[in-house]
């Protein structure tokens, strides 16, 4: 068995390799989407060959997924920066807000993480974020305000937003175009009962 500062060394090196490919492929998603990721490519521009590639990631479909789960972490990192309202209804409103935000900061990631050329079912990281989503909605449903079941408002909440944010990142919309609020608005209203005096 090798020693133990040979074993570290060899982590290193893996983890520096698998570094390496994954800055690759996320500037090749970014240039080409998809259809320009090949792993032909990506070997040449990380001095790798294939089965290095596939011995740390699988296949091409699990090192998208793994630069999917990156571009979520981000995501989610976004909502953590500031401190949402504590208000269950101006928390949605500010996570719609938040949302739209990382969309036109990050278009490429998001056009990774929502719109992939490959149909695939959802990474994980991915319905981790969703149920954060689906929290927020929940919160407000134990307060008593939610009209719809929490499942139909979540997924209506997010259908709203990421229509919202593809339009924007599609350029069919301007940022702060008065269509954004309208429809941030317009879920509110139908999902969040009013508050009796």
């Amino acid at each position: 068995m090798a020693p133990p500062a040979v074993l570290r060394a060899r982590d290193r090196g893996a983890a520096a390799t698998r570094r390496s490919i994954l800055a690759a492929a996320e500037l090749l998603l970014a240039q080409g989407g998809e259809a320009g990721l090949s792993i032909r490519e990506l070997c040449a521009r990380t001095g790798v060959t294939p089965p290095t590639v596939y011995h740390h990631f699988g296949d091409k479909g699990a090192l998208v997924d793994r630069l999917v789960d990156a571009c979520f972490a981000e995501f989610d990192r976004s909502f953590t920066r500031r401190p949402a309202p504590a208000d269950p209804v101006e928390a949605l409103r500010w996570g719609f807000d938040r949302y739209v935000e990382y969309g036109l900061a990050h278009p490429k990631h998001y056009r990774l993480m929502f719109q992939r050329s490959m149909p695939r079912r959802p990474t994980a990281a991915a319905l981790a974020s969703y149920d954060r989503l689906r929290q927020r909605v929940a919160a407000i449903a134990a307060a008593g305000r939610l009209v719809p079941p929490v499942e139909d408002a979540t997924a209506a909440f997010w259908s709203a937003v990421h229509g919202v944010t593809s339009l924007l990142i599609a350029g069919f919309w301007k940022p702060g175009a008065p269509a954004v609020a309208l429809v941030r608005e317009a879920m509110l209203n139908q999902l969040i009962t009013k508050r009796t005096p």
